[in-house]
């Protein structure tokens, strides 16, 4: 299956789950697209508009109210499990090798949606699809749907040309805008991969951006802000989609930032399959697992493993 077949399969299962659950309100929708809701009908792109209440509204990605959001998705499945008190789940879950994604977590704290990480000295700070800190160590989750990659560093083309070097109109010894700008990813970038901060190169970060600054919330003390704890950073990602299959495009990221990680930190992945699967064993979820069959495909996995690479 390729990318554009995928999303036209999407898109398909979003009209008749409209059409299902929505049938004569019209009134709730986007005019300029079947699969999106009016901003003030945001709530009903949830399993349960309730669940909005976890999410703050200035939290909202700019395309929440889509059927496509993965951000919502991600309040739709974990928000359920925080109502039940259900998120000891997640070490319950395998990662894409079989192995267990969490292993002996326990919450420790408040988790927090759209979480935004306050030490690497961003004018907006970046923030994570789900940040839980817990009792041994913090996880940092990010979520996929149908994106066609894991989201790359903005400051290119506009402020940097793709390397990690000295370039035209950047002050002299700054081979990163970001760095330029008071940010402090390669502050701890060497700490924690294995790529070199005094040497010129393509940038290693330009195209998996968003994963590698989920690596970095994971691993920085929100409290002194220094490196500490054997912390996990989490992609979560829909099997059927191309661009995390083996050999695309986000598959090749997540294999290049895993490689290049040194051994404080652990980067695993896991489908939304999977974790459809561990909620069908629990028995409490059949309503839930209803609407992501209707909504996205999305089927529990017989076995909660994927056997990928």
């Amino acid at each position: 299956m390729n990318y554009s077949t995928y999303k036209s399969g999407l898109l398909s299962s979003f009209k008749k789950y409209r059409e299902k659950r929505f049938s004569q309100q019209d009134e709730l929708f986007d005019e300029r697209w079947n699969h999106v809701f009016k901003t003030r009908y945001a709530e009903y792109n949830l399993f349960d508009p309730e669940l909005g209440k976890l999410l703050k509204k200035q939290r909202r990605h700019r395309w929440f109210r889509s059927m496509g959001s993965s951000q919502a998705l991600a309040v739709s499945v974990f928000g359920s499990m925080i109502y039940r008190g259900d998120l000891q789940f997640l070490s319950k879950i395998n990662d894409d090798r079989g192995h267990p994604l969490l292993l002996g977590f326990e919450l420790h704290g408040k988790h927090d949606f759209d979480h935004p990480v306050k030490t690497l000295n961003e004018p907006k700070p970046t923030q994570v699809d789900l940040f839980l800190p817990g009792k041994d160590y913090r996880v940092a989750i990010e979520c996929k749907l149908w994106e066609p990659d894991l989201g790359a560093c903005s400051q290119v083309p506009k402020a940097c040309n793709g390397c990690y070097s000295s370039q035209t109109g950047r002050m002299p010894g700054y081979r990163c805008a970001l760095t330029e700008k008071g940010i402090k990813y390669w502050d701890y970038i060497p700490q924690l991969f294995h790529w070199l901060s005094d040497v010129d190169q393509p940038c290693p970060i330009w195209k998996p951006y968003q994963l590698v600054r989920n690596v970095l919330a994971a691993s920085v003390d929100p409290i002194n802000g220094e490196i500490s704890g054997a912390n996990v950073a989490v992609l979560i990602y829909d099997a059927r989609n191309p661009a995390f299959s083996s050999g695309g495009n986000a598959d090749k990221q997540f294999q290049c930032v895993q490689s290049a990680l040194k051994n404080s930190i652990s980067l695993k992945r896991t489908t939304w399959q999977m974790i459809a699967e561990s909620i069908k064993e629990h028995g409490r979820y059949g309503k839930l697992l209803e609407w992501l069959d209707e909504k996205f495909g999305i089927h529990p996995i017989e076995g909660n493993a994927l056997g990928g690479s």
